[in-house]
């Protein structure tokens, strides 16, 4: 409801991400940094999903990472110039930056593969899944979402993240699909 938002809004402060719980592609998802935008951003997220989200807001670089079979596949770093890595920036936009390697020192990116694993563990994936994490200002790693059924188009990001540890498009699909077969 609106006075959930507000309260949401209240405990956590500003700046802040509202957005549908069931959505993807960031679509209605807004950036919040202040009261007066709190419920135009909860109304246009609630156009999408009756349940809406409302968090803190973390600032700093955004990785994605792909798991294949129990395996954490090479993270993924994204650059975007717009506030969030937003649907724009996903499939319009000609300047959103895909980092392999990510960008990260070998411990943080070990610590990043590590909570990767344990977020695909704690929420039972079999087979195949995509972790949105984000890194804030003090190092420390903010887990966005684990996403059970990740785009495959040929820009998507599982993909590429399966191309950066040698598997070509079809490798790719037919070992979702032996996984899926055999239950795992």
């Amino acid at each position: 409801s609106e006075a959930d938002c507000q309260a949401a809004a209240h405990s956590l402060g500003f700046p802040l991400i509202v957005k549908p719980a069931h959505e993807g592609s960031s679509i209605g998802m807004a950036k919040v940094a202040a009261t007066a935008e709190l419920i135009e951003a909860w109304q246009a997220a609630s156009a999408y999903d009756a349940q809406v989200l409302v968090e803190q807001w973390v600032q700093g670089p955004e990785f994605t990472i792909a798991t294949l079979r129990g395996e954490v596949l090479p993270p993924i770093g994204l650059g975007t110039p717009h506030a969030f890595y937003d649907y724009d920036a996903k499939y319009l936009a000609s300047d959103t930056q895909y980092r392999i390697p990510c960008g990260l020192d070998t411990d943080k990116e070990q610590e990043l593969r590590n909570l990767t694993a344990r977020a695909c563990e704690a929420v039972g994936i079999r087979g195949w899944a995509r972790v949105d994490v984000m890194q804030d200002a003090s190092g420390a790693f903010w887990l966005l979402e684990v996403n059970t059924v990740p785009g495959m188009t040929d820009h998507s990001l599982v993909p590429m993240a399966a191309r950066a540890a040698g598997l070509d498009f079809q490798q790719l699909v037919l070992a979702i699909l032996d996984a899926s077969m055999a239950g795992n």
